[in-house]
């Protein structure tokens, strides 16, 4: 096929995209795959979007090939790339797809998918903008010391000035001191030699280990991020499709997991009326600000993030429905193999 041709015909290509920005060995991987199986998929999609399918992808090689101009070119970019996994995803199920299915509103699914009498309407959106960031980030093996702390929490560390020497002494000592004693929800800054901000620390949430678990905050205003998420979840779920089970999947970087999280399922805290975990003082549950807090949006089950990266698999969340509703049930069975 003609994209499959292209790859052949420029040896050079690939690498030179995927050297230029890591966006660009994902839409690599697309443009491979729906070459590979497109023959297969023409029984289960409209051979119009297919075609479609096919022409962003070549625009998005272009694109990268020419290297994005603007932050604007990259978000179209991210957009059509989250589009494309939730349809390869759906097809390689063996999904029967319909795409922008109207809703009796008039507003429209990004797909509804159909399998052996199961339906699920899936509506694709790309993280809020600032959550969004392509690269990723190592964390210094220094700061990796604080992993040696026996504490059960997972802690977010930024950096935006590269410490040395005394400098970088001076935050680890009062980095020790913060994740040995930290709540969840508490943050620290540490600044540098000139008093300007160096690093940030952030207690996130438990940990299922036995130490604290360092992990890289992609994020420079995680609370900030958090209602732009719910904002994100609200749109989507205003585009229902009516008794139909819905699935919510937003695409964006590693680094917005968390905030996605937290915004899905609400923020950590402190439960005095639950019993600890074995070991353990505090007991730990979501509050109530979450969007799917209690029985609220009750018709929303199914909601997953994926992060825009070549081979990275959605991570799905599931409320379970009624086993008395079986449509329902088989959908969200039919949402566990697709996703899960």
């Amino acid at each position: 096929m003609a994209r499959r041709a292209s790859h052949q015909n420029s040896p050079r290509h690939a690498p030179r995209l995927a050297a230029e920005t890591p966006l660009a060995p994902l839409v690599l991987g697309l443009s491979e795959r729906f070459a590979a199986a497109e023959a297969d998929w023409a029984e289960l999609a409209d051979p119009r979007l297919l075609r479609r399918f096919r022409r962003i992808l070549a625009d998005m090689e272009t694109l990268l090939a020419e290297s994005p101009s603007s932050e604007g070119d990259a978000d179209r970019i991210r957009s059509a790339c989250a589009e494309l996994l939730v349809a390869e995803r759906l097809l390689r199920a063996g999904c029967a797809i319909e795409h922008e299915a109207e809703t009796p509103a008039g507003r429209r699914a990004d797909f509804r998918a159909r399998r052996s009498g199961a339906e699920l309407c899936v509506h694709v959106k790309r993280a809020p903008r600032p959550t969004l960031r392509d690269a990723s980030i190592a964390i210094p093996q220094s700061w990796r010391t604080l992993e040696t702390v026996r504490r059960p929490l997972v802690v977010a560390l930024s950096l935006s000035r590269n410490l040395r020497g005394r400098a970088l002494h001076a935050a680890l000592d009062e980095a020790f001191q913060f994740v040995e004693q930290a709540s969840v929800g508490d943050e620290l800054l540490l600044r540098d030699g000139e008093g300007l901000p160096a690093a940030r620390l952030r207690a996130l949430a438990p940990s299922p280990g036995s130490t604290i678990e360092l992990v890289a905050d992609l994020s420079t205003a995680f609370d900030d991020h958090v209602p732009r998420f719910q904002h994100t979840l609200r749109k989507a779920f205003a585009q229902f499709m009516p008794r139909v089970e819905n699935l919510i999947v937003v695409a964006g970087s590693p680094g917005a997991f968390e905030a996605f999280t937290t915004a899905l399922l609400g923020s950590h805290i402190e439960r005095w009326d639950k019993r600890p975990r074995v070991g353990e003082l505090i007991a730990y549950g979501r509050g109530g600000d979450g969007f799917w807090a209690g029985s609220m949006r009750n018709q929303s089950r199914l909601a997953a993030y994926w992060p825009l990266e070549r081979d990275a698999q959605p991570l799905l969340f599931v409320r379970e429905p009624s086993p008395r509703a079986a449509s329902a049930v088989r959908a969200s069975q039919l949402a566990r193999e697709v996703f899960a």
